[in-house]
């Protein structure tokens, strides 16, 4: 295993359902990959939904993300050539069993129900809802919140579970940009919301007058890892190996600081 070299480079919980391993997929098949572990030079073919800022494909059609990058700096010490294969997020195992794909990088979850039909690698990261207060808050945890006025986004998660939080009033939103512009004009006095989408948002755009509360732990906690067909137990010694000597250079933790996150998102 070759080693890294600590070089610098340049978010709504993802939670649909599984769709049943009938279902087609629509995409165009990609080029069959070369995945055997006494490969001269290895060729992964990468599921990925499109999905900013944890896998998607930048404007040269290379690889990118959170998920993207720690894959991509796998693969450039290991010598492996990366294609993308890109489908609905409710599609991406159903493509990997298909074998339109080798892995599945794209902040999937692990849990025990898709355990039953993929493998998953050593954990990558973690992200779970984030705490979105006014600048100069003395918010600092979910006990804090009681008795003050909460916010989310309709249709999330989240939603309910702010009414659960002992707020005197909850208010809901449409958009993560609507939200985000309450806590900013002190509609609310704080809000749940996903961390990373969060995180990246205000990367792309900080704002001074909001604040995202760190060190925070969240409630829905979520273990992100890649997905593999469970019969390729050689490609998945390999690639956690190669995350393994990731984590020992300061490039980890780079690629979670450009897209917001920071190291309370590191695997533990």
């Amino acid at each position: 295993m070759k080693k890294f070299t600590p070089t610098t480079r340049r978010l709504a919980l993802v939670l649909p359902l599984l769709l049943a391993a009938s279902v087609a997929v629509t995409a165009c098949s990609s080029p069959e990959s070369t995945t055997g572990a006494d490969s001269a030079t290895r060729t992964l073919t990468i599921a990925t939904s499109n999905d900013a800022p944890f896998s998607y494909t930048d404007d040269a059609g290379k690889l990118t993300g959170i998920d993207g990058e720690m894959l991509n700096a796998i693969a450039e010490q290991e010598g492996w050539k990366i294609d993308v294969f890109v489908t609905d997020f409710a599609t991406l195992i159903t493509a990997l069993q298909a074998k339109k794909a080798d892995v599945i990088v794209d902040a999937m979850y692990v849990t025990d129900e898709r355990k039953k039909t993929i493998n998953f690698t050593d954990i990558w990261y973690q992200q779970g809802e984030g705490l979105l207060v006014p600048a100069g808050s003395k918010v600092e945890t979910r006990d804090d919140m009681k008795g003050l006025v909460l916010g989310a986004q309709t249709g999330t998660v989240f939603a309910d579970f702010i009414g659960t939080l002992g707020g005197r009033e909850t208010k809901l939103f449409d958009s993560q940009a609507a939200l985000i512009s309450a806590v900013e004009n002190k509609q609310v006095d704080a809000a749940i919301t996903d961390s990373a989408v969060l995180a990246y948002s205000l990367v792309q755009k900080p704002n001074p007058k909001i604040s995202l509360v760190t060190p925070y732990t969240p409630f829905f906690p979520g273990q992100i890892g890649a997905g593999l067909r469970t019969e390729d137990t050689a490609l998945l010694a390999d690639l956690n190996a190669g995350l393994a000597d990731l984590k020992k250079t300061p490039q980890y933790l780079e690629i979670l600081q450009k897209y917001g996150l920071t190291a309370d998102n590191a695997s533990k």
